[in-house]
């Protein structure tokens, strides 16, 4: 009888054990075994050198032109900023969100989980806004506003876009900003930005030291009327033209741009002629010297005559 009290109180100290190892093992969130089992975030740098393409509220897409398996690309990352991201200038001071401006260069790291998509979506652990650090002379843009017109000067809807280069020409007072386009990355655009007014200008299809062409495009055919537009730094503003098909002076007269030298005034002028010897023909700005009134900076411009417009019987 002893020996079977004896088995039995074996047997219920192993049970109690046994539920006591158990509850142990699937012990409840706010049990001692779980403090502290939260995993810490671990901030990934993914930009040295990136530009804030866009901004969308406390989202930031991010972008930079790289070599990815020898081929252009575009890394691109829309960071959402919130109360954990420590946003900072390169002095280590807090920069609002708010200040910080679409063409800014910036270093980002992320917390360490990506949303596969592109541009990729992640939280932003860190950003460190740099400020511009070429010179620039007084009254002219910086860096940030010059790549922040040029990318508002785009047109048409894009995954992600990039900066390749921006460069300022002090002495011709604009920047000329190259981006890149997701979907054209090999089709690099270049946008010229006037230093001074921050303001888009054309690419001049030809140019001297005196005046910058827009139009005509060299080559094109042109007529009976067309459009001449540029730009002149000339004295007092005048300057003059002819047209001519290598016989005859099939137009000519003089211009005035809406401001003198120093200052790059803008012309906009209309040429007609009645009809030419051949099927080429020359446009050709210039301006007369104010010391004997010689001929000088002449800038040359090709261009087509129409077929109707040809008079093969001119000699």
């Amino acid at each position: 009888m002893r020996q079977q009290k004896g088995f039995l109180f074996l047997a219920l100290m192993c049970i109690a054990a046994l539920l006591a190892s158990c509850g142990q093992g699937n012990g409840s969130a706010d049990s001692p075994a779980n403090e502290g089992s939260e995993e810490e975030t671990t901030a990934v740098k993914v930009f040295d050198k990136g530009s804030i393409i866009r901004k969308e509220g406390p989202r930031l897409l991010i972008t930079a032109y790289v070599q990815k398996n020898d081929a252009p690309y575009i890394d691109a990352f829309w960071f959402t900023v919130n109360e954990q991201t420590v946003v900072q200038n390169s002095e280590g001071q807090h920069v609002p969100l708010d200040n910080i401006s679409v063409g800014a260069q910036v270093e980002a790291w992320h917390t360490g989980t990506v949303e596969e998509s592109y541009p990729a979506q992640t939280a932003a652990a860190k950003i460190i806004v740099h400020e511009d650090t070429q010179e620039v002379p007084e009254g002219m843009v910086g860096q940030t506003e010059a790549v922040q017109a040029a990318l508002q000067s785009q047109t048409g809807s894009t995954a992600a876009s990039a900066v390749k280069s921006a460069s300022l020409d002090a002495e011709n007072g604009y920047w000329n900003v190259e981006l890149v386009h997701h979907e054209t990355v090999d089709q690099p655009v270049t946008v010229r930005i006037d230093a001074r007014s921050g303001e888009p200008v054309p690419i001049p299809v030809a140019e001297n030291e005196v005046f910058r062409l827009f139009s005509p495009q060299p080559g094109t055919e042109t007529g009976p009327t067309f459009t001449v537009e540029g730009e002149a730094r000339v004295f007092e503003a005048a300057f003059s033209w002819t047209l001519e098909d290598g016989h005859t002076i099939l137009a000519e007269g003089h211009e005035m741009a809406d401001e003198g030298a120093p200052a790059w005034g803008r012309f906009r002028f209309d040429v007609s002629y009645e009809q030419a010897s051949q099927a080429n023909m020359t446009l050709i700005l210039f301006i007369h010297s104010a010391k004997d009134g010689s001929v000088q900076h002449r800038l040359i411009i090709p261009l087509k005559v129409p077929e109707e417009r040809i008079d093969h019987t001119v000699e």
